[in-house]
């Protein structure tokens, strides 16, 4: 292994990872991946100082870019000085199946597909910033470990700490207990009753014992929260706003490339000039038996039911709304007759429920009877909050969805879920 070249900080200084080799005449053909270039870049040697570049190696070399006289590129980068930097013993990436880069996931970036959506969902993120920022919200901080359980459904793992001294300590457990954050929700409501619009992009966690290829144990949730709303037609307006810019940035000539070398077989379409379509939950329970289909009066839509419904109008995206009061937590507001909550999910082909939204309780006293005894949050209510709605978008969900990526599990570095933890 040699040592570094020096670096010029201009174009004729090229580092990255030779991804193929072919030796012709006195030349030899690298294509370069860089990390960065969308794309991978042709470098031309001579043998002598290009002879032991293999496949996998890190190589900085110091050339110039010039015109390229095959019609495969326009521009190559002639090499004048090569030097390895490292060598990979056992260079196979390209050739392994998902379930294979599963297993070592500190090595998927090396797959050029992986690596593409990499980048994708990098550029996703930071447009998801611009979206909201551009409309005025302000982003939250919120904190990852918490004493209450926002969804109530207690699928929340645990803070414990090792310290000899706090396990000796003479405090209650249950005053002291802390968990990881299942939602940003109850601390966006917070911030709401003074900035108007808030959101929040960060990791969640749910202790699920599921290993399907739709749960994850760490994921993100972009959520947001809006006041002065006292409607939930505002937050799926926003919503699909949102859905449908993500669709058309993703679709733009910036991430045409990343989208070729991805491959993905199961893009979908998006309708960008009309609404999604919208359906009250009882309309939904009509449509699905009418159909023959069985829906649970407890748990109400299963997976099946929710792609059922997004088959029925014909695989576009759909809001269900005004779910029954005992099928979604004490946050949500109710109709007058107490019987509904003014409440949305947005459904999508191949993911199912995608988003899902609410105009939010602003009774203290009726928090109380729903068994709300978060003192802080009830106290919000009795501060001057206006009426607030808002949402949470499982941000892994959306890139299934947007890039028919069909594992859950392959729509970030390095997921973790049940019982796999690997690094």
């Amino acid at each position: 292994m040699g040592l570094l070249l020096p670096r010029r900080f201009s174009t004729k200084t090229l580092d990255g990872w030779a991804k193929s080799v072919q030796k012709s005449g006195k030349n030899v053909f690298v294509k370069v991946d860089n990390g960065r270039s969308r794309g991978l870049i042709q470098l031309v040697a001579n043998k002598q100082i290009a002879q032991e570049v293999k496949v996998g190696n890190a190589i900085r070399a110091i050339g110039s870019f010039e015109k390229s006289p095959g019609s495969q590129q326009e521009t190559e980068f002639v090499a004048d000085q090569l030097n390895i930097i490292g060598r990979d013993e056992n260079p196979r990436y390209e050739d392994l199946s998902a379930d294979n880069l599963r297993k070592k996931t500190h090595l998927r970036a090396r797959n050029s597909q992986f690596a593409s959506f990499l980048r994708a969902r990098s550029d996703l993120f930071r447009e998801t910033h611009e979206f909201f920022m551009s409309r005025d919200f302000i982003h939250i901080d919120t904190p990852k470990l918490t004493r209450n359980d926002c969804e109530g459904g207690g699928e929340v793992f645990d803070v414990v700490t090792t310290s000899a001294e706090a396990l000796n300590g003479s405090e209650g457990i249950k005053e002291d207990a802390m968990y990881l954050s299942v939602s940003s929700q109850l601390h966006l409501e917070a911030m709401v009753s003074r900035l108007q619009r808030v959101y929040t992009l960060g990791p969640a966690f749910r202790a699920e014992k599921q290993q399907s290829h739709a749960h994850l144990s760490e994921f993100y949730m972009l959520e947001a929260e809006v006041a002065f709303v006292d409607n939930i037609e505002e937050m799926c307006s926003l919503v699909e706003s949102y859905v449908q810019n993500m669709f058309s940035f993703l679709h733009s000539p910036k991430l045409r490339t990343e989208l070729e070398i991805m491959n993905s077989q199961h893009l979908p379409s998006i309708p960008l000039n009309s609404p999604f379509s919208r359906i009250t939950y009882e309309d939904a329970i009509k449509v699905l038996t009418s159909d023959g289909s069985k829906v649970s009066a407890k748990s109400g839509l299963s997976k099946k039911n929710e792609l059922d419904l997004v088959k029925f109008h014909d695989n576009q995206p759909v809001f269900v709304t005004h779910y029954p009061k005992n099928q979604k937590p004490f946050y949500m507001a109710r109709t007058q007759d107490d019987t509904k909550t003014l409440s949305f999910d947005l459904l999508v082909p191949g993911v199912g429920e995608l988003a899902g939204g609410s105009v939010r309780e602003p009774d203290a006293e009726k928090l109380k009877e729903r068994g709300c005894g978060i003192e802080w949050y009830l106290e919000t209510r009795k501060r001057g909050q206006p009426p607030t709605a808002g949402f949470g978008i499982g941000f892994e969900r959306l890139l299934q969805y947007l890039l028919g990526i069909q594992n859950i599990k392959d729509t970030l570095a390095f997921p973790r879920w049940h019982r796999h933890c690997q690094c």
